[in-house]
């Protein structure tokens, strides 16, 4: 339902003190003020990326006739397009008001309509145990339902994984010295049968996927493996690394084994071998994954991570503007 009076639209840069004023109206004021007049220095500085966000307007609110006419802002949300045409959508901010679950409701949805416009394929956000259900709620009525949750792991690096003795042994060689071809192939491979994150099943096609795994972390070419089993071709494994930018830790960015390669025990040598590489150079080895995707959580508890978040899943599929053939993406 369209709130009468209300205007959807990207903050003007004028108003974007106003608009933080509102997203982070829940802070005590002595603290909003100051991470408000942070964000904004480091918005002037090119160190953070304000374009995404939006506003919502109410018609007749505000005192004087500028504010008049213009409109309070009763309304905030903070969007960011990302690589692999997904967007990231944080739950939106609403004044105590009149109709609030609709504003809040038609503010998501005009900011979806948008990205859809714009080509993008997905839209999704993740909420934690700590959000209140009022922004679940204004998500799932804006366009994004909850779809599952995502289990958030972690291992220390610095003791080593015995994989179990089995009659296949996984090699491994980088992104270069395999070449895009071949790594593509079998990255396609393991998408079959993916329990992580099916409803994203042929929204996005392979190079969108790949650029989304790009953007996570530091990408550096050698930390993308394909590993295979000597003498049985459809038996391989894909592992993509990347430092984290903000901690001293390695994410396990996807981790996929082709269908024939599964119940081997080559998901735990895939591991192992992610532990080795990072060892030199992080304390800790980090993982996400969807809840339902039993198997992997469990190869994951006896390989030794252990979860220290967990939180829910927000998604947005966009129908498939092009013609480019549609494969299945999400870790395997």
């Amino acid at each position: 339902m369209v709130v009468p009076g209300l205007q959807v639209l990207p903050c003007p840069l004028e108003d974007r003190r106003p608009a933080l004023e509102v997203l982070y109206q829940n802070l005590p004021r002595a603290l909003r003020g100051s991470l408000i007049a942070e964000i904004l220095n480091d918005d002037d500085r090119g160190l953070v990326d304000l374009s995404g966000l939006w506003i919502a307007r109410r018609r007749g609110w505000g005192l004087g006739a500028t504010a008049g006419a213009l409109g309070r802002i009763v309304a905030a949300l903070m969007t960011q397009g990302l690589n692999g045409r997904a967007a990231a959508i944080w739950a939106p901010e609403v004044r105590p008001s009149w109709r609030r679950a609709e504003i809040a409701a038609q503010l998501v949805h005009e900011a979806l309509e948008a990205y859809k416009a714009r080509g993008f394929a997905i839209a999704q956000a993740v909420l934690d145990e700590s959000s209140s259900p009022r922004n679940a709620a204004d998500l799932a009525r804006g366009g994004m339902p909850r779809i599952t949750d995502l289990l958030y792991l972690h291992r220390d690096t610095a003791t080593p994984l015995i994989p179990a003795e089995t009659d296949r042994r996984l090699t491994w060689q980088g992104l270069g010295e395999v070449g895009d071809d071949d790594f593509r192939r079998v990255v396609e491979a393991t998408y079959a049968g993916s329990l992580d994150m099916p409803e994203l099943e042929g929204a996005r096609t392979l190079d969108d996927t790949l650029d989304g795994h790009r953007g996570a972390g530091r990408f550096v070419p050698e930390q993308w493996l394909l590993g295979r089993v000597p003498g049985r071709p459809d038996e391989a494994a894909v592992l993509m690394l990347a430092a984290a930018i903000d901690r001293e830790a390695w994410e396990v960015v996807y981790l996929g084994l082709t269908p024939e390669a599964r119940g081997h025990g080559l998901g735990a040598q895939a591991i192992a071998h992610a532990l080795d590489l990072a060892r030199p150079h992080a304390g800790s080895l980090e993982l996400a994954v969807d809840v339902r995707n039993r198997p992997a959580v469990k190869l994951y508890g006896r390989t030794g991570f252990v979860p220290h978040d967990r939180r829910a899943v927000h998604l947005a599929v966009f129908p498939n503007r092009d013609e480019r053939p549609p494969c299945v993406t999400g870790a395997g």
